[in-house]
């Protein structure tokens, strides 16, 4: 079967994008590893910048228009305003024009980044978050807004094969909010990323940078990561437990920064509170490795990548209770409520004083970090390409179904 494999735009191009870039890159080096009877073709816009290997084959796509701008943009808009079909088909839509060209019989989305296409398709969803916490500017009023979240999950998971989910919070939230048969959602749990495992040295200079003794929460400053309830556990620790901590926060600023920085001068922790911004490779698994323990608030589950990538380096996790955690790192964390800074400041200060607990913890997650692999996930879906090669074998990829 001939199968196209879609990330987004950049496979290469991106990493900013922080765990989305980090996952995609550990599932793509693992599809150069293996073998099988399909045919892979990976489509992006950078796919130029790697040669096409064994049954994987790279196919750049033909944008209309590129980051340049080759036309007018006014032009452009009332232009598409009389013609958007047949534009739309023709030149706004490289992914599905090269399907056709090469006759793939499925497509899988990787991530949740989807283009419309013609051909059967997997999909991919981490979270449905618009849906269960739709109070969050982020989902709602601004960045990705609620109705066009809507419009494209109402478009997109009826009409997928499948729809691939982390574990069963996940898929019941698919189920419940699409009204999809159970048995199209499939279950593969988030992978760690590859690159926790392979970045052996620690950044000298930027750990000499790092106070003395902290905590670590990697995050975009997005207002459902929480930072706040951190902020706020730093008091408690201080006059509740006499423990002195600061804390590291890198990641890049999605509107909620000033926010944050206007919270520490007020809660008087300009001394305890470190903003790094956006770091390399080396300087996250250094920040982890000299870390206290990764802190990690966000409301937002049934999945999340920076507890994996903790666990992987043997860095306590102290996290967020929320559905799905407690099957992603259950007894491999502690877990507390995510609006109280009590329990979060408890959590911290038995960490502190159990050096049993911590122990214990470290070794779990490892053991998690380790089971969770790229190498299982692909491996999934390569059985779920199997079994649904015994549908699409019914019909032909080269002739086309007319209305």
């Amino acid at each position: 079967m001939k199968i196209g494999v879609y990330f987004g735009k950049y496979i290469f191009s991106d990493s900013k994008s922080g765990g989305a870039f980090t996952f995609q890159q550990s599932i793509l080096n693992n599809l150069l590893k293996i073998s099988s009877e399909h045919e892979f073709f990976i489509f992006s816009d950078d796919a130029n910048k790697i040669k096409s290997k064994n049954n994987l084959k790279f196919i750049q796509l033909k944008r209309f228009y590129a980051r340049g701008n080759f036309i007018n943009k006014q032009f452009l808009r009332v232009f598409y305003k009389f013609k958007r079909k047949q534009i739309e088909k023709k030149y706004f839509n490289p992914l599905n024009k090269a399907i056709n060209e090469h006759n793939i019989e499925l497509m899988w989305f990787v991530t949740p980044a989807y283009e419309f296409v013609e051909v059967p398709f997997i999909c991919t969803i981490w979270d449905l978050q618009h849906r269960k916490q739709s109070f969050f500017p982020e989902v709602s009023v601004a960045g990705w807004k609620f109705d066009e979240r809507e419009k494209r999950y109402n478009f997109v998971i009826p009409r997928a094969a499948y729809i691939i989910t982390g574990n069963d919070a996940g898929k019941n939230e698919i189920v419940q909010f699409y009204s999809i048969p159970p048995k199209r959602v499939k279950l593969i749990p988030m992978p760690t990323p590859e690159v926790v495992f392979s970045c052996k040295n620690i950044d000298v200079d930027f750990a000499k940078t790092l106070p003395e003794k902290f905590l670590f929460y990697p995050a975009q400053f997005w207002p459902h990561k929480n930072h706040i309830v951190i902020l706020l556990s730093l008091k408690i620790l201080k006059e509740k437990y006499g423990l002195s901590f600061s804390v590291v926060f890198t990641g890049s600023d999605k509107g909620n920064l000033n926010y944050i920085k206007q919270k520490v001068k007020e809660f008087g922790l300009q001394e305890k509170v470190y903003f790094l911004g956006f770091v390399s490779i080396e300087q996250l698994v250094t920040a982890y490795k000299k870390a206290f323990a990764l802190i990690f608030p966000s409301f937002f589950g049934p999945d999340n990548i920076p507890p994996l990538e903790a666990f992987a380096l043997k860095c306590p996790v102290i996290a967020a209770k929320v559905d799905g955690s407690q099957f992603q790192l259950q007894g491999a964390a502690l877990l507390f409520n995510p609006t109280n800074e009590e329990e979060l400041a408890h959590c911290v200060h038995k960490l502190h004083h159990n050096m049993q607990l911590r122990k214990k913890i470290i070794i779990n997650g490892f053991k998690k970090a380790k089971s969770f692999n790229s190498k299982s996930y692909v491996e999934k879906i390569l059985q779920i390409f199997d079994e649904f090669y015994k549908i699409r074998r019914c019909w032909s990829s080269k002739e086309k179904y007319q209305e």
